[in-house]
């Protein structure tokens, strides 16, 4: 089996064409078809269906670009780690993230990233967490970037940043307690996310643990749209500041503890058997360093946004 093979096998996949995979790799359609020939004579299968619209891969298909791909992408990041020069960081890096870390600081990170590793390109994906496992698992992630899993199983996790979840209310409509009892939350009108988001997971849980249940009046996944729901109305939510930074910043919304503690742990993700590559490897060192900041600052004395340390 030769490396040629997997490549051009990879990119008809990607591509669902022979004369689109030949362009991409820069070879002639007779040649590529002989690989994927040699390829399955050698696996015993077929690969793909031919059919008018195109190339449609089998079962076996589809398992062995789960397989390979993450193969390839480790002799890509050797290539690119092994040829750089030994102060640059080169290479591509495929990552997933929750859109509660994305939709504030991860624009932010990725705007110092680019200027400091102008030679590593990247591919962002937001989604839920379970999504984002199973991309991580094909191999078309490096890694995912999501709240802490209970049981880490086939997983590594890189500790990114741990934070309070937080009343979030209009700096127009503010409530006025410094602190709020979580077992009177349902006395507040709510908009949180709903039970299928990771959020909401640990809102529920915690809910169990003091012999409560959620009732909110609304239900938003996009953390956007509560950012911005929340803002223009009475309603309050509950979510990590962080989550939330830029309203914060601005001073249109503000934050209370809430009492007992509802904690989140954000972690980066990355398959036991798949070690990060250098590329990927300063994309977690950056984006802690922005999420922790962030942090820091919403945090800092007399701030508007102020959370209790």
């Amino acid at each position: 089996m030769e490396l040629r093979w997997l490549q051009s096998f990879v990119a008809m996949y990607e591509e669902g064409s022979v004369s689109r995979a030949g362009r991409r790799l820069n070879i002639v359609q007779p040649a590529i078809s002989t690989r994927l020939a040699k390829l399955e004579s050698e696996l015993g299968n077929p690969l793909f269906q031919r059919t008018p619209r195109g190339l449609v891969p089998t079962r076996a298909g589809h398992e062995a670009y789960r397989l390979f791909l993450p193969i390839l992408r480790s002799i890509e990041d050797a290539r690119q780690d092994l040829t750089a020069p030994r102060n640059m960081v080169k290479g591509h890096v495929a990552v997933g993230v929750v859109a509660s870390v994305a939709h504030n600081a991860l624009s932010e990170t990725l705007i110092a990233f680019s200027a400091k590793y102008p030679h590593v390109t990247l591919r962002m994906t937001d989604g839920y967490t379970r999504e984002l496992l199973q991309m991580q698992r094909a191999g078309q992630l490096d890694l995912v970037v999501i709240n802490a899993l209970a049981r880490r199983g086939e997983y590594q996790q890189i500790d990114l940043i741990c934070e309070e979840f937080a009343l979030i209310c209009s700096a127009a409509n503010p409530v006025p307690e410094s602190e709020i009892s979580f077992r009177s939350i349902d006395h507040h009108e709510l908009v949180i996310p709903s039970p299928r988001h990771g959020l909401r997971t640990l809102l529920d849980e915690a809910a169990e643990r003091e012999g409560i249940r959620l009732s909110p009046r609304y239900e938003f996944d996009e953390i956007g749209m509560i950012e911005r729901f929340v803002a223009g109305t009475g309603f309050r939510t509950i979510l990590p500041p962080v989550a939330v930074a830029h309203s914060l910043r601005a001073g249109r919304l503000r934050c209370v503890p809430v009492s007992p503690q509802i904690m989140r742990h954000i972690v980066g993700v990355h398959h036991a058997t798949r070690p990060l590559s250098r590329a990927a490897t300063v994309f977690v060192t950056e984006l802690r360093r922005r999420l922790l900041a962030v942090q820091q600052e919403l945090t800092m004395p007399g701030d508007a946004a102020r959370e209790r340390p």
